[in-house]
């Protein structure tokens, strides 16, 4: 389209923008894909009418709108016909990305038969917008049809990681790993130092500092952005309950034993009292989840003898007094609040009479607590119940 084409299109008005600001912009544009002699005229145009609306904004489009767009349906722009074939093609819409963007984008993967056949689409509705994200779409769409997919939420790729409050570091790893594009080496070595997170734990782990949830990942996330977001949202729980850095490691610490050992919600606080208590009358914890963290057999209640006198699990709380080194496991809410919130009771004692419920007995003294263990052995003796037992 010539320079007197154009402005026979625009006869009679002038330009809210003086032409060398137009010819500037125009430099400045990357020129779209598969430009033919009619969709270099038709991008000319388009650039000059978004110049003008810039200009003049709606007073621009008003004037000049109606006669682009009329000369636009004139123009014979490629498109594809129907919802496409194979093979897939995965699209990837950048924060700040516009429809002159996506339109060269979808041009350029053959999803669309041309830049000019989206654009148009996008011009004749302004109201179009695009979330950044990455999108599976099929090869030569229709213009609309390309749009259209790109608007459906179930044609966007994102993987959704659950991670269960009580899992390990090491679980919590496999489980990205798992259900993402992540692989578990990048993890691990992400999770090698702390500091590079704003935490400076005892024992350089950040077992315990990743907070279970539920978080949704971009296809290409990296392996320490997903690390920091997990710590990042940790740090939040811990400020939002009051409690100073220099008490991130006790309470986590704590929190992940009663994470750990109960299953109630009430219960939580109880062993939250449980622990203070006993810490603070010297006596041994005396919890079976520090002896099975340290031997890796988790998804049992049960230890030996021998694993219990183990002196060289340093998270043996059979041999050492106070709590363990560090948290034992990821805590979630509850287990946080627990941690700094103990149940205002003597309890020194706990133990799950019913391991299918999950039902606990908390008592002041130790024969008391004597009388619950008798309970559970009577429950273990029950055959429908043993599996449990073992």
């Amino acid at each position: 389209m010539t320079n007197d084409e154009f402005e026979s299109l625009l006869r009679g008005e002038t330009s809210p923008i003086p032409v060398a600001e137009q010819e500037e912009q125009l430099r400045r544009q990357s020129p779209p894909p598969r430009r033919s002699g009619a969709g270099w005229a038709v991008f000319t145009v388009v650039l000059v009418l978004v110049g003008a609306l810039v200009g003049g904004g709606f007073w621009g489009w008003n004037q000049y709108g109606q006669r682009v767009l009329d000369y636009l349906g004139e123009e014979e722009i490629p498109d594809f016909a129907g919802t496409g074939a194979p093979p897939e093609v995965i699209l990837v819409i950048e924060s700040g990305d516009i429809g002159e963007d996506v339109a060269r984008k979808l041009s350029e993967e053959g999803v669309t038969a041309s830049f000019e056949s989206v654009y148009q689409i996008l011009l004749q509705d302004t109201s179009i917008t695009f979330q950044p994200g990455t999108y599976r779409l099929l090869s030569e769409m229709s213009a609309q049809s390309a749009l259209d997919a790109i608007a459906n939420p179930e044609n966007r790729v994102i993987y959704k990681v659950t991670i269960p409050e009580g899992v390990t570091l090491a679980q919590a790893l496999e489980i990205i790993a798992e259900n993402s594009d992540i692989s578990l080496a990048d993890l691990e070595q992400a999770t090698s130092d702390p500091t590079v997170y704003g935490v400076n734990p005892e024992g350089d782990s950040l077992e315990g500092y990743l907070f279970p949830a539920t978080y949704t990942l971009e296809p290409g996330s990296s392996a320490s952005d997903v690390i920091a977001m997990m710590v990042d949202e940790m740090i939040s729980r811990l400020d939002g309950l009051g409690i100073a850095p220099d008490q991130w490691h006790t309470v986590l610490t704590t929190a992940a034993l009663i994470q750990r050992e109960a299953r109630e919600p009430e219960d939580f606080y109880k062993v939250s009292a449980v622990i203070e208590n006993r810490v603070a009358d010297d006596m041994l914890l005396q919890f079976d989840s520090t002896v099975t963290y340290w031997e890796k057999t988790h998804g049992t209640v049960w230890t030996t003898d021998e694993a219990r006198a183990n002196g060289d699990n340093p998270y043996n709380t059979y041999v050492y007094p106070g709590l363990p080194p560090g948290p034992i496991g990821l805590p979630g809410d509850i287990a946080l609040d627990a941690a700094i919130n103990p149940a205002a009771a003597d309890y020194k004692y706990f133990v799950t009479v019913n391991l299918q419920s999950g039902a606990t007995v908390f008592s002041d003294t130790l024969r008391e607590h004597e009388a619950a263990v008798q309970l559970l052995g009577e429950w273990c003796d029950v055959a429908e119940n043993r599996p449990y037992c073992e």
